[in-house]
């Protein structure tokens, strides 16, 4: 069961994906964004949000 996951690297490329993946699963609740990066973060937030209908955090 995922209910919360922390996705690291999470605003572009592989992170992004896993992120994407892990959040389209019915058991998911939350996706934690760990990224270095603020604006790339909101970006990839809100878009993953938008795809997946999650909390992405």
């Amino acid at each position: 069961m995922n209910k919360s996951i922390m996705i690291t690297g999470a605003n572009a490329g592989l992170g992004k994906d896993v992120a994407r993946q892990l959040a389209l699963l019915p058991t998911t609740e939350k996706v934690y964004l760990a990224c270095r990066n603020m604006d790339k973060a909101q970006a990839a937030k809100k878009e993953l949000m938008k795809i997946t209908g999650k909390s992405v955090f």
